[in-house]
Formats: C-alpha cells, sequence, structure tokens
C-alpha cells in the first residue's frame, strides 16, 4: 500500500523557524540565530522588524557566498534534540550541520529501540545510515542500543560525527563510520552479505566519493535502489529515503521504494516546518518511507 502524509515538524527548545520571506528564512538553532536563502521561500516576510536579531548572515558577495558573523559570535555551538546533541558551525556552505526537519525520523529510529544506557550494545537491531551527513540519525539508533553503520564521502564530516558522538554521550566505538563513496561501498556490503533491519538515505542531487567517484542522481539512485533488497534482513523494520533539490516528487520516490520493496507499507509526502510568527508551513524536503 502506497499512502501520502504529509509532515509538519513543531518549533522545541533548541530550534524555531522565526520568520520566512523573500527567498529567506530565519531560524534559531540553540543561540544562534541565522538569516539564509531558500529558494522554497516565495512570499513576503511576516515580520520585518524580527529580522534585525539575525546574528549569523548567508550573504552573496562578488568573489561567492560566505557566512557574516556578529563580532562576538563564536564559529562553532553546540545544538540538541532530546539527548542528540551535535556540533553546529558556520564554516561552508549555507547548511550548518542539521536538518531539523528530520527530528520525526529520529523519534521513530530511537522508538525501534528500547529505552538503554548512552552506548548500550546492539539490542538486536543493525542500522545503516547513507550519506549520513552529521550523523543525527545514526546517534538516534546508537542512543538506542542498535549496532550502526554511518556512510559518508566527506573526511570533515566523518570527523563531525565523532565529535557529536562524544557530545551525545557515546563512546568512540558505538558506531562504525566509513568515510566511502555510498554506492562502491554499497555493493561491498552485498558481496560481503552484510544486512540491515534499517537503512536510512539522504542522497544529495549531485556530489563526489573521496576517490573523484561522481554521483547524480538521476543516474545513481535506481542503481543504489535495487542493491537495498540485497542488504536487508529477513525481518527489515524500516528504509527511509529523503530528498531535497533534486526535482523529483515524493510520489516519485514511493514508487522507486515499492519497485524494489513491494512488500510492505509506503508513506510519502512533503516535510514541513511550522512557522512560529504565523500559521504558514515551510516545505523542505520530501520522503518515502517503506515499513514492514
Amino acid at each position: 500500500m502506497i499512502k501520502r502524509e504529509d509532515i509538519t515538524i513543531s518549533n522545541w527548545s533548541d530550534y524555531e523557524l522565526l520568520d520566512s520571506g523573500e527567498g529567506r528564512k530565519l531560524e534559531r538553532f540553540g543561540a544562534v540565530i541565522t538569516d539564509r536563502p531558500d529558494p522554497q521561500v516565495l512570499w513576503k516576510k511576516s515580520d520585518v522588524n524580527v529580522w534585525a536579531s539575525s546574528t549569523a548572515q548567508f550573504v552573496w558577495v562578488q568573489k561567492g557566498e560566505r557566512w557574516k558573523l556578529d563580532k562576538d559570535l563564536k564559529e562553532i555551538w553546540n545544538f540538541s534534540y532530546k539527548n542528540i546533541k551535535l556540533e553546529l558551525s558556520c564554516k561552508g556552505f549555507k547548511h550548518v550541520g542539521v536538518f531539523p526537519e528530520h527530528s520525526h525520523q529520529w523519534d521513530e529510529i530511537m522508538a525501534l529501540g528500547l529505552p538503554a544506557q548512552a552506548g548500550a550494545k546492539n539490542k538486536g537491531l543493525k542500522m545503516l545510515n547513507l550519506f549520513g551527513y552529521t550523523g543525527a540519525a545514526s546517534i538516534a539508533g546508537a542512543l538506542v542500543g542498535m549496532e550502526v553503520t554511518h556512510i559518508d564521502a566527506s573526511k570533515t564530516t566523518i570527523a563531525t560525527v565523532k565529535e557529536n558522538m562524544a557530545l551525545s554521550g557515546l563512546p568512540a566505538d558505538s558506531i562504525r563510520t566509513v568515510c566511502e563513496d555510498t554506492l562502491r561501498y554499497v555493493k561491498r556490503l552485498v558481496q560481503r552479505a552484510e544486512k540491515f533491519d534499517v537503512i536510512v538515505m539522504d542522497p544529495p542531487k549531485f556530489g563526489r566519493g573521496p576517490k573523484g567517484e561522481v554521483w547524480k542522481i538521476e543516474e545513481s539512485l535506481s542503481e543504489l535502489l535495487s542493491f537495498i533488497p540485497q542488504i536487508l534482513t529477513t525481518k527489515p523494520k524500516l528504509v527511509i529515503l529523503n530528498g531535497y533539490a533534486a526535482e523529483y516528487s515524493a510520489r516519485t520516490f514511493a514508487e522507486l521504494l515499492s519497485q524494489v520493496l513491494p512488500e510492505g507499507n509506503i508513506s510519502y509526502g512533503d516535510i514541513g516546518i511550522q512557522q512560529k510568527n504565523a500559521n504558514r508551513v515551510l516545505t523542505t524536503g520530501i520522503y518515502a518511507k517503506w515499513r514492514a
């Protein structure tokens, strides 16, 4: 069965979507308020005055783009969602190190495990996080005792994952981190007959592996998904496929999952964030999810 279920994320103590408008969004991550571009924002700002509160602005300049920070603002700071602790920064492109719209997925992952002391060993579930970024989903799994493998092509990002593990109270060996091209690594998993109960995928539109491998979603995603049935256990729990600026619909992602996982229930839809100061939802991505 395939069913549409759009998801809206509410704000929490360490995160708020304060306002949005005219191609930009104003968010609070802990004590830092960011003003950065978002192509989905076509409407006017709800409150022009609130934008003066921003402490970090992502701006376009003649030689490219950069973050403009208030004088006393630290470039790196901490952020939390429940027991997940992350290190955020304004060092790179317009991303800061977390996608808050995925918090509902972190909850779903944690609900699959059993309450446990941080870093407690595998409770019988194995999780694979592909294009894992800074590791929020991986930490969610590890916190409830899953045996987690985290894949990302960036050495810098893998280093941040390890920092986030420590911040979240996890021992250094609680997550297996691998800096590798995702498609290449999945093929190796197939050869090794390694299986997982939970698989999370956050593929970009375009990317490069550490050895120059090229990822193009229009050419690579279907091939990647074709291997998923071969690396699932006999009683898998959850497969999540997230999307951003790839110009595909959530239904397209659902149909791709249905093609390789015909047995089970698939939900799909937009992921949005509730704006604090208006009855407005900013769509920030799409997802498709398979459950047994």
